[in-house]
Formats: structure tokens, sequence, C-alpha cells
């Protein structure tokens, strides 16, 4: 390798690393200001994430998800669904980020409700 190359690959990696580190600072802990629970498409709880609650969604078929809201985040706590991957999915705390038990159609979604800024594609 060259002197030339090893600049190119650490101006390269330097580069990466302050796209990722602006990235990140974007979606901030905590920027979402709402969580919201959806069950067969329709809001059933819509509240801060700031509070901390319990959220218990049962249906007529027996199908119960406990959401949890606690410190900022949002979990699901427990379902009687068979795979389990709504229980075991990171706890949802940034803008944007959701939890969702398909087999009981339910969701789980931080947003920030605060004013859209309009971008430059959408101007």
């Amino acid at each position: 390798m060259k002197k030339n190359d090893i600049y190119i690959i650490t101006a390269a990696v330097l580069l990466a690393a302050a796209a990722w580190l602006m990235i990140s600072g974007i979606q901030k802990k905590g920027s979402g200001e709402e969580v919201i629970v959806y069950k067969d498409g329709e809001v059933f709880y819509a509240g801060p994430i700031s509070a901390d609650t319990t959220i218990t969604v049962e249906d007529e078929k027996g199908n119960i998800n406990i959401v949890v809201v606690k410190d900022g985040k949002a979990i699901i706590e427990k379902a009687n669904c068979p795979d389990q991957i709504c229980v075991h999915t990171r706890p949802a705390e940034k803008d944007g980020q959701s939890i969702i038990c398909l087999p009981n159609r339910v969701s789980v979604e931080v947003r920030n409700t605060g004013i859209k800024d309009i971008d430059g594609v959408s101007e």
C-alpha cells in the first residue's frame, strides 16, 4: 500500500464516522413525545411517552397484549401470541420506532407530535 492509499482510506473512514454521528444525532433518545397503541388499525390509546402507564389490549377472541410505558420507553410486556416476537423486540423510544404484534393485530408507535418541517423535496 502506498502512502496516498492510507490517506484516502483514513479520510473515507472519518467521513463515514461523521455521517453516522450526524444521523444518530437527528434521532435523539426521547425525541418522541407520544405513544400510540393501535388495535386492528384503529387508535386504541394515545398518550404522552413521559407518563408511566400500563395499557391492556384485549379483544373478543381472547387475544391479550399488555403494553407498558415507563421511563420514556414503550414495550409489549406480555402477549398470548404464539411466536412472542413482540415481547422480545427492543423498547420503542425514538420518533418513528414501533413494535408490532402481527398475530394479535396490535402495534405500538412512538411519534413526535411537533409540527413537521417541509423538506427540500416536498416544497
